[in-house]
């Protein structure tokens, strides 16, 4: 009986193992937090079961474990309470369209996390039948093999120890299950040392023979790994969760606002982070160039340039904190060096311009935290115009390509927008500003998607002339294709927002989903692939100098024009009948942009100044206040402002102190009783209700004093 009960003990750890492994991925594959909540769900299904608890209690206890973890994580209320209950029965009720009609993107954490655990008590059941009913659990087993090697092939998981955990135990469960279907007498003992010791024989042997290389240097892991965005409604129009996406083939469409963070950088400048690129236009959206083609680097990347030699740059440093591990690096334009951990090695696709850290056999290597080396560059004006158009056929091929199916009317509009325009330079900026000053609006919610044949760009560009960064920038792209100007579709995210400045003066910058943006590249001869901002109500974060020539230098006297000026303006301060809309215009002529900054830092300096000698001016503040009053309610207002100047000197009333016991920690502070005094007679009229306007009056001595000490 004991020794059928250790049995049964094992075959249940086993299958709770088997469990194990299908759960522990899953925060690295996905976004599901708290993993250990619904393993710890499984082990207790499981120690029901065997402890052969009554199926009514067990479902009781199980459904108590639910509601308990779904309170404990989202609701957050007294358990016994029972004021989490009405929220989650709302929540099921909510869902219930939603899953009739298959809407899975708009289901909730909460539910989501409920109907896991439903799924999960469903599952240890089968788990159960299978093992111990049918004695059959080599599909489950197969299943689970096939599930890791999938996640370890194509996700950030890294299934190593799982596949030899796999190989071992799954073995010796299958042996043991076979073993039991033998007819005859059973020697558990001689079985026991045989199964351990293939076993374990055959696992050291893989572990120290020889092991051949990844054949295919590069697998699809990090080549082909973009997943269809979930599409909902019957409209045609999708609603998508504004953040950094994989597929860009069906643009449009609203999003829903994310304000989760993706990534904390410390770094000086401002700049775009890029992740990729790509360059195939199909009149939908974009797609990249089927090319295996991949660069490798260790550390200092000398595979891959962004900017030529001409073009002036600083070297700068960064520090990128992903908030959950990612398969690909976040960079800047110009990156040239990346620290991460020992080992890593680093892969750049070249059709998407796409950075993938892997260890030295291939296999993908998720990141949290690295430092970046890059060059930020300064662009010249004078010498974009002066660059030559393009000669590289190979490249023009490349990034001029255009659908055939391209309406008519977007070239003839591109070729309007410069008309007149000589350097490729002016050409560019003439369709970027295009964007700015003829009606286009940001828009995120009543965005439309092309229906059928209808191009993407065109019905932006002449229909709705409303959308968000992608309508702009792929629109910008299409422009300049037309007129053959090598461009090309770039996505990442902007600098985010600045949070603080590091010891060291750099900026510490929090990037979040809604930071999720995309702008153009344009090539120049001579320069390289320069950024361009397109997006109406977004700006250019990188520097463009004029030349020397092109900036007037200031006058080295005043023109009577702006005598003239400053004569009326005179006039006007000195009570001239002048309307008062003149009156405006002439003040804007004497303030430009550097004496607001010069004026609002004044300001803010004497703010500072005031509130950090506060304790020589402010007690004063308070003898004017109430030195000419009296009343009860102005004893008691007094005593509280009191408090306050006290609280403000550094004498701060103690948690559990009483005010009398405050009152005597004051008084031995300054030598003297007046705070006890004042205490005394500020009890009598909060708790008996005593006027003491008179008293007040004779001690109102006492209360000055005490204010005149808070600002010595």
């Amino acid at each position: 009986m004991e020794q059928s009960r250790t049995k049964k003990f094992l075959l249940y750890l086993f299958a709770f193992w088997l469990l194990w492994e299908w759960l522990m991925p899953l925060e690295t594959v996905s976004d599901t937090k708290n993993v250990g909540v619904f393993i710890a769900f499984i082990a207790f299904c499981f120690l029901l079961s065997f402890l052969q608890v009554r199926f009514w209690l067990a479902a009781c206890l199980k459904l108590g474990y639910i509601f308990y973890a779904v309170n404990h994580l989202f609701f957050h209320a007294p358990f016994f309470s029972f004021l989490w209950m009405p929220k989650l029965l709302q929540e099921v009720i909510d869902h219930i369209p939603i899953i009739a009609h298959f809407r899975w993107i708009e289901m909730t954490d909460v539910f989501r996390s409920f109907l896991f655990f439903l799924l999960l008590w469903m599952l240890t059941y089968l788990v159960q039948y299978w093992l111990f009913i049918q004695r059959r659990i080599l599909l489950f087993y197969a299943t689970t093999v096939a599930y890791v090697s999938v996640l370890d092939t194509f996700t950030a998981f890294r299934g190593n120890g799982a596949i030899v955990r796999l190989v071992a135990g799954g073995f010796f469960l299958l042996s043991w299950l076979q073993y039991e279907k033998l007819p005859g007498t059973k020697q558990y003992k001689k079985w026991l040392f045989v199964c351990t010791a293939s076993i374990s024989l055959s696992i050291f042997a893989g572990y120290i023979g020889p092991k051949l290389v990844p054949q295919w240097p590069d697998p699809i892991a990090f080549i082909k790994r973009y997943t269809q965005e979930a599409e909902q409604g019957t409209s045609g129009s999708s609603v998508k969760k504004i953040g950094y996406g994989n597929n860009d083939s069906q643009l449009g469409g609203p999003f829903i606002a994310d304000n989760a963070i993706v990534f904390t950088a410390e770094d000086k400048q401002d700049h775009y982070w890029r992740v990729e690129t790509k360059d195939i236009y199909t009149g939908k959206g974009w797609i990249a160039r089927d090319d295996v083609q991949i660069q490798t680097f260790a550390d200092e990347n000398n595979v891959h340039r962004w900017f030529e030699d001409g073009v002036k740059k600083e070297v700068l440093t960064a520090k990128v904190h992903t908030a959950q591990p990612y398969t690909y690096l976040i960079y800047p334009e110009g990156l040239k060096k990346v620290k991460g951990p020992e080992g890593v090695v680093f892969r750049l696709q070249v059709a998407n311009e796409k950075i993938y850290p892997t260890d030295r056999e291939s296999y993908i290597f998720a990141l949290q935290e690295y430092e970046l080396t890059y060059e930020y560059p300064t662009f010249s004006v004078e010498q974009l115009k002066a660059a030559r158009p393009l000669t590289d056929e190979q490249m023009l091929k490349r990034y001029t390509q255009l659908p055939e199916s391209l309406p008519k009317r977007v070239r003839e509009l591109a070729q309007r927008i410069v008309a007149g325009k000589t350097t490729t330079y002016d050409k560019v900026k003439a369709i970027e500003q295009y964007f700015h000053l003829n009606g286009f609006v940001y828009e995120t919610k009543d965005v439309a998607v092309p229906r059928g044949k209808q191009d993407y760009v065109d019905q932006f560009l002449f229909e709705t002339k409303k959308g968000y960064c992608d309508n702009f920038s792929t629109s910008m792209v299409v422009l300049l294709r037309s007129l053959h100007i090598p461009a090309r579709w770039v996505k990442g995210y902007t600098s985010g927002q600045w949070i603080s400045k590091t010891d060291d003066g750099k900026n510490v910058y929090s990037i979040t989903n809604k930071n999720a943006h995309s702008w153009v590249e344009v090539y120049f001869s001579g320069i390289g692939w320069v950024p361009f901002e397109p997006t109406q109500g977004f700006s250019n974060p990188y520097e463009f100098t004029q030349p020397v020539s092109e900036v007037k230098p200031a006058p080295a006297q005043q023109s009577p024009h702006s005598v003239e000026k400053r004569t009326k303006l005179n006039d006007v301060l000195r009570g001239e009948q002048v309307s008062s809309t003149n009156w405006k215009d002439k003040i804007a002529t004497m303030f430009d942009w550097r004496t607001i900054v010069e004026l609002m830092i004044g300001c803010a300096a004497i703010a500072w100044l005031l509130y950090r000698f506060r304790r020589k001016w402010w007690p004063y503040i308070t003898l004017w206040m109430f030195r000419q009053k009296h009343g009860n309610e102005l004893f008691i207002k007094a005593y509280v402002s009191l408090l306050r100047h006290l609280k403000d000197y550094g004498l701060k009333k103690k948690e559990g102190q009483t005010l009398r016991q405050y009152a005597a920690y004051v008084d031995e502070w300054f030598g003297t009783k007046e705070m006890s005094q004042l205490t005394n007679l500020y009890e009598r009229a909060i708790y008996r209700n005593e006027n003491v306007d008179t008293e007040w009056n004779k001690i109102k001595e006492l209360w000055e004093n005490l204010i005149k000490r808070t600002a010595s």
